[in-house]
């Protein structure tokens, strides 16, 4: 299904919505997931939980991005999905489940094989996931800070796409029980997730080059400094320019200087979003070239910044009433 909109004026049009410290948000049956899915890269302020179905009727690959939730994905429809992070491939099967934590950038491939491509993609505000590990009483288990994947049998056996779908009816339950019902609910899927880890039901990374974790760590730490060269990555992993210029593509699915660029363009749409003047946007994204940079932006979006600005400005509009009206919806539902 083809989005609406662009998808970064989508991914930061949603971090405008200003959501209230209790809202929960739920996209379910969303169709192409259009909106929903690109909360995944923004952090709303004061949501909680947001549950969105996603397909994809042709191949696609998502550039590196990175966001301020946890974020799990089980594909149940279609072909495998391709993930790369922190210099690791990750090849997603359907039926297991992949979990990223907060912050981790990370990029996804669909080759289809199949007429679609389905998945189920959950992402947790950082504050619930937290008060729901303490009252697990886990003594914050590795698998929370590093990408994880549960197999198939486990997923199925344990039926957590269930459990998620039980989640996106927390609008339908009274709203004096729905934090608690929900903070209880990601208690299960963190106490079951620490067994099925225990009981080794995971899947290990495709492959791994531990010189790409070290370049695109780098990357990560300074890509907002406007010198930074294919040449200093090299000086810096001890390698000659061709050699990791060919790992770091096989590894991250992406060139050097295409990471960089994404890396950069995340932080000035963001900054943007937030009221950022263009050019300071640019500049402190890491972008020498002011004229340079609004190309790229052009090239990469179709538009120039300040048409990306204003459309944010009109869709944050748009759907702040569609918001409204939805609430109001599941408020006379809720007390029926």
């Amino acid at each position: 299904k083809v989005p609406m909109t662009k998808e970064e004026v989508r991914e930061v049009s949603l971090s405008k919505l200003r959501l209230q410290e209790d809202s929960i948000i739920y996209d379910v049956g969303a169709g192409s997931g259009s909106v929903s899915v690109e909360m995944a890269r923004m952090a709303l302020e004061g949501g909680k939980v947001v549950i969105a179905w996603y397909t994809n009727q042709e191949n696609k690959q998502s550039v590196v991005h990175s966001h301020p939730y946890h974020e799990l994905i089980i594909p149940f429809k279609g072909s495998m999905v391709q993930y790369s992070s922190a210099g690791s491939l990750y090849t997603l099967h359907v039926g297991e489940l992949i979990f990223f934590p907060a912050e981790q950038f990370h990029s996804g491939k669909y080759d289809l094989t199949d007429t679609v491509s389905e998945r189920l993609v959950i992402q947790v505000d950082a504050e619930i996931w937290e008060s729901a590990a303490q009252r697990c009483g886990l003594a914050s288990p590795a698998w929370t800070k590093e990408v994880t994947i549960l197999n198939a049998d486990s997923v199925s056996t344990w039926d957590l796409r269930g459990l998620f779908e039980r989640m996106a009816q927390s609008p339908y339950i009274k709203k004096q029980y729905q934090n608690a019902i929900l903070e209880s609910q990601l208690v299960e899927f963190q106490l079951l997730t620490n067994q099925i880890v225990e009981e080794k039901h995971t899947q290990a990374p495709s492959s791994t080059n531990a010189l790409i974790a070290q370049a695109v760590a780098y990357l990560q730490e300074n890509y907002t400094n406007p010198d930074l060269t294919v040449a200093d990555l090299a000086t810096y992993t001890y390698t000659s320019r061709e050699y990791l210029s060919r790992s770091f593509k096989k590894y991250t699915m992406e060139s050097i200087h295409g990471y960089l660029t994404n890396l950069r363009m995340q932080h000035c749409r963001r900054a943007i979003a937030a009221g950022t003047s263009i050019l300071d946007a640019c500049t402190e994204s890491g972008f020498s070239n002011y004229s340079s940079f609004l190309k790229t932006f052009r090239r990469l979006y179709g538009m120039t910044p300040a048409d990306y600005r204003n459309q944010l400005n009109e869709l944050c509009g748009k759907y702040q009433l569609d918001l409204l009206e939805q609430t109001k919806t599941l408020s006379a539902s809720a007390q029926q």
